[in-house]
Order: structure tokens, then sequence, then C-alpha cells
């Protein structure tokens, strides 16, 4: 069997007391798939914990975004909080998926470490008089689903700000890291980006990374009760790590490792380890309880745990409802598991409050958990004992053999997937590797596609494939037009065939009106516009049969460069004069409206992997390939006799409005301006203020069709009256709902 500590290395000195000290040599696994023998150096000064400051005080959150997923994680090994009793302290985005959708799937999802009561004195600490087993939780699920909560600290040398670790987000790193890890002792590699990434020496593998160490301890369910003896957790050490790219092939997965291991005197025998995966669709915090039954599958070719809505349609958390194309499909895909077999061993779909402590549904306490979900000791929906659910109709056969329906189905949306390892043991010092992907998708197919994606990168040995890179964007907004001008860095690829121009009017939800999916189900997008060189590569890639959906161009030659003069580079965000840039106008806009665009250069493909092109980027403040931008008609300069009120009359909902927000618009206006605005009796209701330094746009006020009283206004007829340095005007406009 395997360990999972790092690339390290060095003399293994446990220090058993004041006058003893032994060696061990110990198996090593480093990030790579190779295997090493080394002795490392491990002193444990004090086993156990002692109660004194909360050491959940050190507790920090950070959230992942560089890529179609964003999810809140903390430093003590819990991926996404939707918090199942007590919605009001969930902490959005949980596995919000597509990112800036809004809509997110995460209830909890965390990792448990368990064993058999008849663990050795040094292996465990704490009290068992009744010698239970142990089930040791990174999870905050809430009192009623899970009993012994947050069994994992952080330990506070890892803690530099007041956010959990990440690789690009140096305010949080500590002044100076230690040198080696607590209470184990072996080195702490930093790579040269100043991180200790998850590569060899430290060096970074992703371009976003976190990193979390964290032992166990009596858990906050006890401290916080702060009577009776403290309850027995193993002596057990996590390293989390995540890891997220951008890219097609990488945009719907986040990948986590975590390294368990003995910090003991004494072996842990039997140990068992599984991801504790709690997706909703959708969670209660995000629809206050408006939720039903989902479904929840196992692929155990691709050790593929996902689920969706059962019924295809869910309560929108901005009013209305959600179809069945609107709602994500979510899951994990194990990549290496502790234990010989390195296999998922366990599979358990399970409720929380449907036979909750019994061999069908969750076992709230550790001991339970241990027996009905990392074991799956004797349960009904395992038709032949192998660990394995499979049998979710009842009849004692396989759902694959009888046309069963495949499926688990949760009702209220609590149904719980446990996937784990087999048994496994740790001698002092050793440790041993879980290995997962969070994966999304938009139907099926997608989401399997994803995994698969995610297991080729896990297989190749983090080797990542890219496409070529992507343009530095900007925009200049005028009237009822936006032009678009990007950098030429990209055709220095020599794979580099061409851009596509991708446009969303839902604050990048979706990029175009038209899709269509790919031989695997996946969902690609129309784009805008499309350029690509004048050579022999034109129409559907023919390489390799399953990218011949991938459009090459037809030879439509690229935009002219154009060399930016010092008055045309002030238009342009990101770029100075003398800058060589392509210019594309989008004159298909609407004024006040806000878009966003991105600029995706693409390849023409190999033998080996079909074209790839990039993926937006996420931070639109940043000098990258994705840009949001408002149209607008010019500031009223000497006359207001153009002044507008759109929509008008206003309908519920336009296009001006995004998620739950109600707007009208103002347009035409002069630089700075006052708006009064009236309803048919002639009271006002409503004062706004206009300036091109604080409103949307010079020209351009918008309005919430709020009152006074912050409350909306009713249908009717309305006017308005604008004072400004250019003039006076007044109109009237009408509110429907």
């Amino acid at each position: 069997m395997g360990t999972g500590t790092e690339n390290t290395g060095g003399n293994l000195n446990l220090e058993l007391n004041s006058n003893s000290m032994i060696q061990i040599p110990i198996m090593i696994k480093p990030a790579v798939k190779n295997w090493i023998i080394a002795v490392v150096t491990i002193v444990i000064p004090v086993l156990g914990w002692t109660q004194s400051e909360n050491p959940m005080n050190y507790q920090r959150w950070n959230i992942f975004d560089i890529n179609n997923i964003r999810t809140q994680f903390n430093n003590t090994g819990m991926l996404a909080d939707g918090n199942n009793q007590n919605v009001n302290i969930a902490r959005p985005p949980a596995f919000e998926y597509p990112s800036g959708s809004g809509l997110s799937y995460g209830t909890c999802l965390g990792v448990v470490v368990g064993a058999p009561a008849d663990q050795p004195d040094g292996a465990w600490s704490g009290s068992n008089p009744e010698n239970l087993a142990f089930g040791d939780g990174t999870m905050d699920e809430g009192p009623a689903d899970f009993w012994d909560e947050e069994h994992f600290a952080p330990y506070s040398e890892f803690v530099g700000g007041n956010r959990a670790l990440m690789s690009d987000d140096p305010e949080a790193w500590p002044s100076s890291w230690p040198s080696t890890y607590p209470d184990i002792g072996d080195a702490l590699q930093v790579g040269t980006d100043g991180f200790p990434g998850y590569g060899p020496n430290g060096e970074l593998i992703a371009e976003q990374e976190s990193f979390s160490v964290m032992y166990g301890w009596v858990g906050t369910d006890h401290y916080n009760q702060s009577t009776g003896d403290p309850p027995r957790y193993l002596n057990v050490q996590l390293i989390n790590r995540g890891l997220a790219w951008s890219g097609s092939l990488y945009e719907n997965f986040i990948v986590w490792v975590y390294v368990v291991r003995n910090m003991g005197t004494a072996p842990i025998h039997d140990a068992r380890m599984a991801v504790h995966l709690d997706l909703g669709f959708m969670p209660a915090f995000l629809t206050r309880n408006q939720y039903d039954a989902d479904r929840h599958y196992y692929d155990p070719a691709l050790q593929l745990a996902y689920g969706w809505d059962d019924n295809g349609s869910e309560a929108s958390p901005f009013g209305g409802s959600l179809s069945a194309d609107e709602i994500a499909w979510g899951g994990a895909v194990m990549l290496e598991m502790p234990g010989a077999s390195e296999q998922v061993e366990i599979y358990d779909a399970s409720h929380f409050w449907e036979g909750q402590t019994t061999n069908s549904g969750s076992g709230a306490a550790p001991e339970m958990y241990y027996k009905f979900n990392l074991t799956n000791s004797n349960d009904p929906h395992d038709s032949d004992g192998d660990g394995i659910d499979d049998d979710f109709d009842g009849d004692g056969v396989p759902d694959s053999q009888n046309g069963g329906p495949g499926y688990y189905v949760g009702s209220g949306a609590d149904g719980l997937q446990i996937i784990g390892s087999g048994a496994f043991d740790l001698a002092p010092g050793e440790g041993d590797t879980l290995i997962f992907a969070t994966v999304f998708g938009k139907n099926e197919d997608e989401i399997k596609k994803n995994a698969m994606n995610a297991r080729n990168l896990y297989e190749s040995d983090w080797e990542v494939v890219t496409a070529p890179p992507a343009p530095i964007v900007s925009a200049k907004p005028g009237n009822r037009n936006v032009k678009l001008a990007w950098s030429t860095s990209s055709e220095k690829d020599p794979q580099f065939e061409g851009y596509k121009i991708y446009r969303s009017t839902d604050g990048g939800v979706t990029w175009g009106s038209q899709t269509f999916k790919d031989f695997d189900g996946a969902v690609h997008y129309i784009p805008l516009a499309q350029f690509d060189l004048e050579n022999d590569v034109s129409g559907n890639y023919n390489t390799l049969p399953e990218y011949a959906w991938f459009d090459l161009g037809d030879n439509s030659g690229l935009p002219q460069t154009t060399v930016l003069t010092a008055a045309e580079a002030d238009s342009f965000p990101h770029f100075s004069a003398g800058d060589t840039v392509r210019m594309f106008t989008d004159r298909n806009v609407v004024n006040g409206l806000q878009y966003q665009y991105y600029v995706a250069s693409y390849d023409s493909g190999n033998s080996i992997i079909g074209p790839l092109e990039n993926t937006q980027a996420k931070q639109l403040s940043e000098a990258n390939n994705a840009i949001r931008v408002i149209p607008q008609a010019p500031t009223s300069k000497q006359a207001l006799a153009n002044v507008r009120v759109v929509p008008n009359p206003y309908v519920a909902a336009n296009a001006f409005e995004i998620g739950r927000d109600r707007e009208i618009q103002f347009t035409h206006l002069p630089n700075n301006g006052t708006v009064h605005i009236f309803n048919s009796a002639g009271e006002r209701v409503r004062t706004l203020q206009h300036s091109q330094s604080s409103s949307l746009t010079p020209s351009i006020l918008q309005w919430d069709l709020k009152n006074f009283d912050d409350q909306f206004v009713a249908p009717g007829v309305y006017f308005y009256y604008l004072t400004s340095d250019v003039g006076e005007t007044r109109g009237k406009f009408v509110i429907i709902y």
C-alpha cells in the first residue's frame, strides 16, 4: 500500500517522550505516480488536543473562481457550505455552475476518515468508554444531519490573513512558511512562485491552487458543549489541495487532493476514507425550502457519483421556475482512492432523515456512519454485498440486469452519496491519498465527458493541453454599437488558426442564442463572428472523428491590423499608443443594455487531439480576453429633446434586467441632472440624482422602480421632470406588471 506523503525526505525521528526516539522507514508517494523509499523526520511533541483557545478561530474561507465553477471552501477540509440546517448562514457560491449564474448546487462536500473501534493506544485520542468505531469528518452539515461535526482543525502556522491559502492570493499567505509540517516534521517544499504547490519541489501545476493542513481534534460540537469527556478521534493529519484550470478541456471541474497521515505513535488498522457528497438540485439555501426530490446515480466504469433533479423542474431563486435545460448535472469522479486497489470499493446512496441511523440511511453518529456508510454494511440497495449500491427498486437484483431505475431518489433534496475506499493500514508516519474531481455539465452526456477529461488529466500526470494564448480584449461603447479591439499575440502560436467572438446578454451565463451538441452531448454556442486564416484549413475538422463538429472557418481572413494612435488608445483600456490590434464592430446592440464579450483564439488541431479554443476569462476588470460594456447615446450638450425612458411601456421583465432586479433607464441625459418622478395623482414617488461619474454611463440613469419607502411602485402612468444645467424637460411613461 502506498503512502500519501508528498515529495519530502529526511530521517524519521518519532519522539515518543522526552527520553525515547525511533526511526521508521516509510513509503512516500509523490504528486506524480512513481514510488520512492525514504526516511522522514517526524517529531510529535504532544499528541492529542488540550482545550484552551478554540483552534477553529483559525478557520478561513476562500473562493475558487478561475473556471466555470465557483465555490467557497475552507482550510478545515470542507469544499462547499450550503448549511442544510440553517440556510441563513450558508456561504454562496457553493459549487455555482456556470460561474456567474447565481445557481449553486453544493449543500456540503467533505471527507470522512474512519476505523474500527479496536485501535491501539497511540493511534487515537479522547475517550471511548463504549468502544465505538471512529468516523472523523470535515463536514458542517447541521445538528440534525451529522451529530459530531468538524473533526479537523487548522494549524495556525498556515494562517496568514483572513482567507484560506490560495496560490493567486498572496495577501492570505503567512509572512513566512513553516520549514516543516507540524507534528510530523517532514520538509515543506515551496516553489519558485513562493507557494507550496502540488508539483515536484513545491512548484505549481494548476492555474489556481489551494493548500490547507489540519489535524484531528474533538470537533466543534464537543468544544461548544464544553461538558463531559472529550470524544474519540484518530491521530491523523490531513493535507488538502484544490487544483483548477481554465480552457475548454478543464473548465468544468476542480480537482481535490486529500492526504491522510498517521501522526500517532501506534498503527491504525483497517482505516477507511470517503467523500461525503451532498449536492442539491437545488439546495435549500438557494430556493428557501421550495425544493423537491433529486436523483443520484453511480457509474462504476467512470467511478462517477452524480445527480440531477428528479422531475426536471425547480423553483428559481430569482422567481418563477427553472426548466430542465437550466438545471445542471453535478457530481464527483474518483481518480485515486486510499488502499491497495486505489479504486472505489464503497458507494452508498442514502438519505438524511429517511432511514437515518439505519442501514438504509445516513449514520448521523460517527460509529453509525462508519458502519452504515463507510462500510455500507447490510444496505438494502446493495444486491450482492460488495459495498456498491446497485438495486434501487429493492427486488434483490441489480437494476442493470432487470431494467430497474438505475438511480436513488432523495426526497426533499436530502439525498446523500458516500464514495469510499477499501480498508487500509497506516503505520506511524505513513499516509495515503484520495484524489477526486467535482464535475458539472449541462446534461448527463456532458458531465460524463467532463469527468473523462478530469481522468485524462490525472492519468497524464497533470500535463495540460492548451489552446493558443488568449488575446487581450478591450471595447469602446458607442451609440448602438460596440467596437472591440484585441491583441495579436495569439497568432504567434504555430498552430493558430483563427478567432471566434462570443457575446452574452445575461452576465456570462449563456454566450449566444444558438447552440449545438457535439457527439458526446456537450453543448457549444455558435459565435457572434468568426475569422480564420486564408490557408488550406477550412470547414469541419476531419482528422479525429470525435472532433468533426469543430468549425475551423471558411478562409474568411483575419480583420486588418490597426496601429493605435494616442487618441484611439485612450478609448481602449489595456492598450497604449503604438499597439497593434485587430477590430470588430457589433452593430446589433441596444443602448443601455449590458453586454459581455470574449474573443477566443483557436488552433487547427492535430492527430492526437482535436482543435482547442480559449474559454472566457472570469476576472473582467483585468486585462484578458473578456470584457463587459454598455453601449450608449452621447450626452445631451445643448438641448434635451432626445431624452427618453426605455423601455416604454415597461413590461416585467425586460432585457435590461438580469436576475431579480427591475429596471428602466432615462437616456440621452446631460452629464449631470436631477430626475423627479410623479404618479398620475401628482404625488412625487422618487427623486434621482444623475452624474457622469456615478450613473450607469454618462448619458444613462437607472431606476429600480422603487419609491422613497423602498417599495415597488404600482402599475400605471408616471411622469418625470428633469432639471439640469442644459435645461429642463418632462415626459411620461407606463409601467405594466
